[in-house]
C-alpha cells in the first residue's frame, strides 16, 4: 500500500506562535549575515517548528501526495505589508517574517536555490502583476496562466516550489491550479501513454532565459512522461512544449484534457504556503484583475532541490547556489 502525505496542514493558535517565535529567532541571526549562514541558520533552526507541521513536510518529501501539492496555512507573517511591488524583477529584500516562513519552511525539503536568469538570481522572488505585461504567459501577467512544470526546459529544475501568500487579489479570482500526473495517468490511453513516454517533444526556454538571445530555442527532444505507472512523473509546458510529429501532437493534446480533468484549484489566502512537487504535478493560475493600487496579489516564491550535492561544480558556487546561464543550441525539429 502506497504511503502518502497529507493534503494540507493548518497550523493552531499554539502552533502558530511557536512557529512565530523561531520565524522571529532566525531573523534575529540573519542580521548581518550572508546568505550562506542565513541558508544554514535556517536548516538548523526548522527542527524547532512544531511537531506536526515537521512530520507532514517530512512525509510530503519522502512519499508525496496523490495531489503533489501539499497547502500549509496559518503561517504567521505580518499582516502590516508594504505596497505590492510592480517592477518585474522584484525580489525579496531582507529577512522579513514571509522570507523567513519560506526559509524554514523549505529548508525541511531539501536545498534551496536560484537561477542567474530568474529574478536576477534572486533566493526569494516577489510575484505579482507588473502594468503593461498583463498578456504574458509568466508569473508577471494577469491572464490565464496555462499549466506548467517550473523551469521545464532546464536540465536542473527544482524539485519543489513554495508559493507563499502575502496579499490575494481584490476579487478573490486568481485560483492557483494543479493537476497530478498520479491522478490523470490512469485517463490516458495505453497508447498516448507510450508515445509520451518517448523523446518526441522539444520546450522552449522561458523569456527570462533568452535575454541577449534573437530568439528562444528549444531543447533536445524529450520524453513528458518518465517513472513507473505506480509513480509516474513528469515534465511538460503547456504554452512551450511542442510534439514532434503527429502521433505526439495527439497524445500531447490527450495528456492536456487528461490534466485538465482532474485540476484543482485553490485562492491562497495571506499566511498560506503552497509546496509543489515538481515532477509530479502541474501548475497555473487563474485570469484575474489587477488594479495597481499598491494592493494586488502578492505572492512570494522559493526553489528548492533534494540536494545540491550533485550540482557541486556545475553552478555557481557564492553565496548561495545559482544555476549559471547555460548553452542551450538551437535544436530544430526532426
Amino acid at each position: 500500500m502506497r504511503r502518502a502525505a497529507p493534503l494540507g496542514y493548518e497550523l493552531s493558535p499554539a502552533e502558530a506562535e511557536r512557529a512565530g517565535a523561531v520565524m522571529a529567532r532566525l531573523r534575529h541571526a540573519a542580521e548581518g549575515a550572508d546568505e550562506t549562514a542565513i541558508i544554514r541558520a535556517a536548516h538548523v533552526r526548522g527542527g524547532l517548528l512544531p511537531e506536526g507541521l515537521l512530520g507532514a513536510l517530512a512525509d510530503f518529501r519522502r512519499f508525496g501526495n496523490e495531489h503533489g501539492v501539499l497547502a500549509v496555512r496559518n503561517i504567521p507573517i505580518t499582516r502590516d505589508l508594504p505596497p505590492t511591488p510592480s517592477r518585474p524583477e522584484s525580489a525579496a529584500r531582507g529577512c522579513t517574517p514571509s522570507v523567513a516562513a519560506l526559509l524554514l519552511l523549505m529548508s525541511r525539503l531539501g536545498d534551496p536555490i536560484a537561477y542567474a536568469e530568474e529574478k536576477r538570481g534572486a533566493l526569494v522572488q516577489d510575484i505579482c502583476p507588473i502594468p503593461g505585461e498583463e498578456e504574458r504567459q509568466e508569473n508577471t501577467g494577469a491572464v490565464y496562466f496555462k499549466l506548467h512544470t517550473e523551469n521545464a526546459f532546464h536540465t536542473r529544475r527544482p524539485d519543489f516550489v513554495g508559493l507563499l501568500c502575502l496579499r490575494g487579489d481584490h476579487e478573490r479570482r486568481a485560483a492557483s491550479i494543479t493537476a497530478s500526473i498520479s491522478q490523470a495517468y490512469p485517463v490516458l490511453s495505453a497508447a498516448d501513454v507510450a508515445v509520451l513516454r518517448e523523446p518526441r517533444f522539444q520546450t522552449r526556454l522561458a523569456p527570462s532565459f533568452c535575454r541577449g538571445r534573437a530568439r528562444r530555442p528549444y531543447t533536445k527532444p524529450a520524453p513528458i512522461i518518465t517513472g513507473t505507472a505506480e509513480f509516474p512523473r513528469m515534465c511538460v509546458d503547456f504554452d512551450d512544449t511542442r510534439p514532434c510529429d503527429e502521433p505526439a501532437a495527439r497524445a500531447l493534446a490527450s495528456l492536456g484534457r487528461a490534466l485538465q480533468r482532474v485540476r484543482r484549484e485553490s485562492v491562497l489566502r495571506p499566511g498560506e504556503l503552497a509546496i509543489i512537487d515538481n515532477s509530479a504535478a502541474v501548475h497555473g493560475r487563474a485570469a484575474f484583475t489587477p488594479r495597481y493600487d499598491g494592493s494586488d496579489r502578492w505572492l512570494q516564491r522559493m526553489f528548492v532541490v533534494e540536494t545540491v550535492r550533485p550540482l557541486l561544480g556545475e553552478v555557481e558556487q557564492g553565496s548561495v547556489y545559482r544555476c549559471g546561464p547555460l548553452p542551450f543550441p538551437e535544436v530544430t525539429v526532426p
